[in-house]
């Protein structure tokens, strides 16, 4: 007779294939459940048919918010009415508020994909780089972001990294692979208006 599992560990690890898509793998690491396991419980639960049904609703559901925004849009057009307009203004700051949060989460998922070891100095130096650039590419993609406090922070981080590059001894004055060289550090500085 194989180890039995709590009931909560099954109905976690339904909810993490069936709803949030993870594949066996994925669930295996997140529930310490061996990826075998998964296939049969999926086969005796029927997860791949819950999986498309729970794809399917939540297409429909948010192709129903897509119209339904539509329509009541159309509506304040045709016939100004107050009740109309306090209707569009919740829907369109709902659909702001999920369009934030989905933004919001990929970004912690790239935050979490792109862990990094740093053992040593170099490594801090490397993985600096990298964010400096995220955060950059993240402000230059949405300029509604760029505030003062923003431009600090790059600031901070562009300090902090000439730091660590003074104290770690380069060959011949050759700049690390990764991240941002001096010349383009140097130039963003510049363009940020903090030089």
């Amino acid at each position: 007779m194989g180890w039995e599992h709590e009931p909560e560990t099954v109905w976690r690890a339904q909810e993490l294939y069936c709803v949030d898509c993870l594949s066996f793998e994925r669930v295996a690491d997140i529930t310490g459940v061996a990826a075998s396991t998964l296939k049969r419980w999926s086969e005796k639960y029927d997860w791949r048919e819950k999986r498309e049904q729970i794809a399917r609703a939540e297409a429909e559901i948010r192709v129903n918010k897509v119209l339904s925004r539509a329509k009541a849009i159309e509506a304040l057009l045709a016939r100004p009415r107050a009740d109309m307009a306090f209707a569009v203004q919740a829907l369109e700051s709902l659909a702001m508020k999920e369009a934030e949060a989905a933004r919001k989460q990929q970004e912690a998922g790239q935050r979490q994909e792109t862990r990094v070891s740093i053992t040593t100095r170099a490594d801090a130096i490397a993985a600096l780089k990298t964010a400096i650039e995220n955060k950059l590419n993240a402000l230059l993609t949405a300029p509604s972001a760029v505030d003062l406090k923003a431009v600090r922070e790059v600031s901070a981080c562009l300090d902090l990294l000439d730091e660590l590059q003074a104290a770690l001894p380069q060959a011949d004055g050759a700049e690390t692979k990764s991240g941002l060289d001096e010349k383009l550090a140097a130039g963003l500085r510049k363009a940020l208006g903090l030089e």
